[in-house]
């Protein structure tokens, strides 16, 4: 019914969640503003960027190997 296996944090919107609250605390320090609607949006946009540059970083690796998989 229910899965139980721990996933990795960074998947976690928690997570995530808690980067941004925690950034948005920083940029406030420095004279930055996020409106609700930015802190709402932000750490979905996060993980795509995340999950993008995980992608390009995988296929840049596999073209610069030296040995095939097997």
């Amino acid at each position: 019914m229910f899965d139980l296996t721990p996933k990795h944090a960074l998947k976690s919107k928690a997570i995530w969640g808690g980067v941004v609250a925690v950034g948005g605390g920083v940029a406030g320090f420095f004279g930055y503003s996020m409106s609700p609607e930015d802190t709402v949006q932000l750490p979905v946009l996060l993980a795509s960027i995340a999950s993008s540059v995980g992608g390009v970083l995988a296929i840049f690796g596999r073209i610069k190997a030296d040995r095939k998989i097997g």
